[in-house]
């Protein structure tokens, strides 16, 4: 790579590909193939390739390759970046992001499996461990999705807007909206660990669990996730909505209606998941729309911020 424009290209390849990595990872979890290696790392089962019958090693087995690849790429991205991103500049910046995060995500792996908080495994530390893990893939996305946006022209085009039409600031408290959202992110992971563990018949039985007097303590708390979802997601839409009206900067008013049709979606597809009593391939692709609203929302802030 030589040019931004390069850079630009490879960084949206590897925004989808550090996608896939994710949901791969989710698959993992929620097919309880997490043990499928026992309790070593970064081998399977003490050796490089596995020799195994069960489904559940070479599951764990093809994430590690798929992570491991992840790991050369961003290791790459990194190098050939800084060739082209000037010293102090925001790209420069979020290039060395993707490849902190991208060792601390390999880590929190590998601790899961060293420390067994993987299966049927429900202890805290395992709790602990996937709010943990839930973070750090969000700052990951949302890293590589900068790496993407400032090797663009996508902020010097929001910057010839804000000089063409009054710069209207940054709403207080906007930097709460990321914490907000990552608040009902970690809850999720909650939720989801919850009904891989404990999966109800119907929702009536799920709410009857949830609030019987000896209910496992994961049992307690997934009703969090959609309360949360609802009132800041829901909340969070219509602000974005009554943004998009008075919006006058061209790349800022397309940003903020992405979030709040995205904001939309996610709540909605999160009920119909509740709904349906989340099935696998629901729950992999409400994770996949939690990230991207994250990184839609991630933008906005960013191009917002540039713009006043």
């Amino acid at each position: 790579m030589k040019t931004p424009s390069q850079l630009h290209r490879f960084a949206q390849f590897l925004l989808f590909y550090t996608l896939l990595v994710i949901l791969w990872g989710a698959w993992v979890r929620i097919s309880h193939s997490g043990d499928g290696c026992g309790a070593s790392w970064p081998l399977c089962n003490g050796q490089v390739i596995p020799e195994a019958e069960h489904q559940k090693t070479w599951v764990e087995f093809s994430h590690r390759l798929t992570s491991g690849l992840f790991g050369l790429l961003v290791a790459y991205m990194f190098w050939a970046g800084r060739q082209i991103a000037p010293k102090g500049t925001p790209l420069r910046r979020a290039l060395l992001a993707v490849l902190v995060l991208m060792i601390t995500e390999a880590l929190l792996g590998a601790k899961l499996v060293l420390f067994g908080l993987v299966g049927n495994n429900d202890s805290f530390l395992r709790l602990f461990a996937m709010g943990l893990h839930q973070v750090n893939s969000l700052l990951l996305s949302g890293m590589v999705a900068l790496v993407a946006l400032f090797s663009s022209d996508l902020p010097a085009k929001a910057l010839d807007s804000a000089k063409v039409f009054a710069k209207k600031p940054l709403p207080k408290g906007a930097l709460v909206f990321l914490v907000f959202f990552v608040v009902v992110a970690i809850t999720g992971a909650f939720a989801s660990l919850s009904s891989t563990l404990f999966p109800s018949e119907s929702v009536l039985d799920g709410i009857t669990k949830d609030f019987a007097p000896d209910a496992h303590y994961l049992l307690r708390i997934r009703i969090s996730h959609p309360i949360l979802a609802t009132l800041i997601g829901g909340g969070l839409a219509l602000f974005f909505w009554l943004k998009y009206q008075d919006e006058t900067n061209e790349v800022l008013r397309k940003s903020t209606l992405q979030v709040c049709l995205m904001l939309a979606v996610a709540v909605v597809f999160g009920y119909i998941t509740l709904f349906s009593l989340a099935p696998i391939w629901m729950k992999v692709i409400h994770l996949l729309i939690a990230h991207l609203v994250w990184i839609v929302l991630l933008r906005w802030y960013v191009l917002k911020k540039l713009a006043c």
